[in-house]
Parts: C-alpha cells; structure tokens; sequence
C-alpha cells in the first residue's frame, strides 16, 4: 500500500489561481465594460433593496418583542419590496450566467446540437418572460392605482416590479442567446457550476 502524493509547490499555485479565477467570478469581478457598469448598478439596488428589507425586519421586530409596539407600515414595505429584490436577483443571475440550469443530458450531445439546445433555451426563456411582461402590464392596470392601507402609496411602484423585470429578464435572456451565436463553441458546462 502507498502513500498519497503530497501536492508539489506546482499544484498548489494552480489550486490558488483557481480559487481566486472563481472568487472573481462569483463577486463579477471579471466583468469589462459595460457588463460591469450594467451588473454594478443591478447589484447596487439588489443590495440597497435587502438593506432596507433587513432593517426595517429586525427594527420592528426588536420594538415588538422589547416594547411591545412596532412600526405598523413597515410589513407593507417589506411585502412590496420583495418583488423587486426577487427580479433584480433573477436579472443578475441571467447576466452572470449563474441561473440554476439542468446540463447532464445536453453535455452528452455534439457540440452543434448542443448549441442549439442552448439558443432555443435562451429564446424559450425570452418569450416566457416576455410574455410575463405582456400580462403583468393587465395587472399594473387593474391594481397600480390602489394606494397601499399605511402609507397610502401608489401599488403602482411595487406591482411595476413584475412588468419591468420581466422585459428586462426577456433582453438578458435576447443578450445571452445573441452572444451564444457568436461564441466559436459551446464548451459544456459542469454540472458543479449549472447547479449555482
């Protein structure tokens, strides 16, 4: 019976560079141009978004259970900023190709077949959300006058969420099926990075 191998200097330079190449990956730090100037702003508001959510959860739960009181409109906010934060997540994901995808069964595929699995997948998703967009504008109608019982703010900015995000997760969606036309070839993707 032997031993295993201790790792050489070598090996270990490259799992360092490896580490680092996916940090920068997950923090969008490889982006250029204007991938990061797009992805920034959206990560920006993603994350002013959740601040918001979080402060106004713990302050108002820490004044009911300390006090016994709370802020009355502050589940109102919540409840109305959550549509957001959920399609500002799901355009950056889309954008940095991070969206949960089954891959097992088209990795197996020629490359050209598989090319095509992915494009029609990006234009499927496309009009999906594209006719997502279409039937929220009946709801934005019906419901976006409404004012909400607290603050008596128009439902109209927190109902908007599901029209504006879901155009712009159609374009991410146009953008990535454009770009996989360009790209010389569909490499597979590891089911490790698909399940992200």
């Amino acid at each position: 019976m032997s031993l295993p191998a201790q790792p050489t200097p070598i090996d270990e330079d490259l799992r360092r560079q490896l580490e680092e190449a996916e940090f920068e990956v997950e923090l969008g730090q490889n982006e250029r141009g204007l991938d990061a100037w797009i992805n920034g702003i959206a990560g920006a508001l993603g994350a002013a978004t959740l601040a918001v959510i979080t402060l106004l959860v713990f302050t108002n739960g820490s004044l009911r259970y300390l006090f016994n009181s709370g802020i009355i409109w502050a589940d109102e906010i919540v409840i109305a900023l959550v549509p957001w934060l959920t399609m500002i997540g799901m355009f950056l994901s889309v954008r940095r190709r991070e969206i949960i995808r089954i891959t097992h069964f088209a990795n197996r595929l020629p490359e050209r077949v598989r090319r095509l699995i992915n494009a029609f997948a990006d234009l499927l998703s496309a009009a999906s959300f594209a006719y997502l967009a279409f039937f929220s504008l009946d709801y934005f109608a019906l419901f976006g006058g409404d004012k909400t019982i607290y603050l008596k703010i128009p439902k109209g900015w927190f109902v908007s969420a599901m029209v504006i995000g879901s155009v712009l997760l159609a374009l991410a969606f146009l953008v990535d099926f454009l770009r996989s036309l360009r790209a010389p070839r569909a490499a597979p993707v590891s089911e490790e990075g698909a399940a992200r």
